[in-house]
């Protein structure tokens, strides 16, 4: 997994590389400038895991921040599968996306990426089982049902390109699925956003009232949560794609233009 793309349908080698390479020197990796959202999101992801996950590995019930559903025992569990899962899956793209890993340790990065996918495929059905006894109202189990189906769909379209080869495609599908992995922690913002602006907490003791707005919090918080990575994530793959097939463009203009300047300075016979 790599979140690195190329024009599509060029190799790797091609005149976006080769543009990286002439301002970075051979074999270099890429400068710090060039990446500079890596360190901020390492410390987001960081911050969300401390907070989040030290309450699930006591595997204490009263300790989740989802209550547990009565009326299925298997809830809690599973709940956990997913959230230990999603945070190996979480970890290991803040591996991936780190450019000097991907240049001077490359068995290192197959081997985060292998670890990803094996941690995405059963996060993401525990999820899909998750939603189906969530306390969280419809629309909040609605949305993580489409969030892990597109989580595991994803992954396993990232894996099936890069045993055919396809590696553009595989980084591809990998970002997409990499915007999927981060939308748990900003679904966590967005909630905590709405708790100071436009839903804060009711001042009651009423609990259907309570549940309702703690429904209607986890359901505006969910859909947007992944929709706008996914949707940052095909902007970038596009933009990405026109400024590379703009660099191979004018690449082939000034090799024609060199060409041409090269055979009027050819001394005539």
């Amino acid at each position: 997994m790599t979140i690195t793309t190329t024009e599509p349908g060029r190799s790797p080698g091609g005149a976006a590389d080769a543009r990286r390479g002439a301002d970075d020197g051979p074999g270099a990796s890429p400068r710090w400038w060039r990446r500079p959202w890596v360190g901020p999101l390492a410390l987001v992801v960081a911050v969300f895991l401390v907070m989040g996950i030290p309450r699930y590995l006591t595997f204490d019930p009263a300790e989740s921040k989802i209550p547990p559903n009565p009326q299925y025992p298997w809830h809690y569990p599973v709940l956990v599968v997913h959230v230990l899962t999603g945070t190996v899956a979480i970890v290991t793209c803040c591996v991936q996306v780190w450019p000097a890993l991907r240049q001077r340790w490359p068995h290192v990065h197959r081997f985060s990426g292998r670890l990803y996918v094996a941690a995405v495929l059963p996060g993401g059905l525990a999820g899909l089982a998750v939603a189906y006894a969530s306390p969280s109202g419809l629309s909040m189990q609605l949305s993580t049902m489409m969030t892990s189906v597109l989580w595991m769909g994803t992954a396993a379209a990232g894996v099936r390109m890069a045993r055919q080869g396809r590696v553009d495609e595989h980084r591809r599908w990998m970002v997409r699925s990499f915007a999927l992995t981060m939308s748990i922690v900003l679904s966590r913002v967005l909630g905590v956003v709405y708790d100071h602006t436009i839903l804060p907490p009711p001042v009651t003791n009423n609990v259907a009232e309570l549940i309702a707005w703690g429904q209607q919090r986890a359901g505006l918080a969910s859909w947007p949560g992944w929709i706008l990575p996914l949707l940052f994530a095909e902007w970038w793959l596009v933009e990405r794609g026109a400024g590379a097939r703009h660099r191979a463009r004018r690449a082939r203009r000034e090799a024609a233009r060199q060409a041409a300047a090269r055979q009027a300075a050819a001394p005539r016979p």
